[in-house]
């Protein structure tokens, strides 16, 4: 199952693809390892086991793979159900079919919607991103004049204290001016 067999699955609300996709890597994944241990190849390892008792060795290569399929199995399916993926992959393919839905949807109205639109719409919409970018330049040239104005704002303060501190030493001057003549 490719990406495009999940999209058409989503699309007509099959649950759970994601999850059977999963699942059927795992199985794939398992039988690659558990077939490239061969018998052979345990044969080879212990040819003096493969002449004596020929049995034996087929018996413990069926069960060693047993083994490993079974193990392997439940270490995957421990891990699925300590992170809730079914769960979590059921909604997500619900997810991405209502947002394929949404998107045919819209598709859809968008198409229907310019055949409908007059053209002083049309011209309009096409006019909405010239707006935006004026709009974002207007914006931008405001923020910059209120940072010119709060910096002039700052030093008139700051001139406002310096001449009241000068009359403040003028008066002072005068007063010893006026005490002396």
């Amino acid at each position: 199952m490719d990406s495009t067999d999940i999209a058409q699955a989503e699309i007509q609300g099959t649950e759970g693809v994601r999850y059977h996709k999963l699942l059927s890597v795992l199985d794939r994944s398992l039988a690659s390892v558990v077939d490239s241990f061969k018998l052979e190849e345990l044969q080879a390892i212990f040819p003096d086991l493969a002449q004596q008792i020929p049995e034996k060795l087929a018996d413990s290569y069926e069960q060693i793979s047993s083994y490993l399929r079974n193990s392997a199995n439940a270490d995957f399916q421990a891990i699925l159900m300590q992170y809730d993926m079914e769960s979590k992959l059921v909604d997500l393919d619900r997810l991405v079919g209502e947002a394929i839905e949404r998107k045919t949807a819209a598709a859809g109205e968008d198409k229907q919607l310019v055949s409908s639109m007059s053209p002083e719409n049309i011209n309009r919409g096409r006019s909405a991103a010239i707006k935006q970018a004026e709009l974002q330049r207007l914006e931008t040239k405001l923020n910059q004049i209120k940072q010119e104005n709060a910096e002039a704002l700052s030093l008139l303060t700051k001139q406002r204290t310096v001449l009241a501190e000068e009359r403040k030493r003028l008066g002072t001057t005068m007063d010893m001016v006026t005490k002396v003549c």
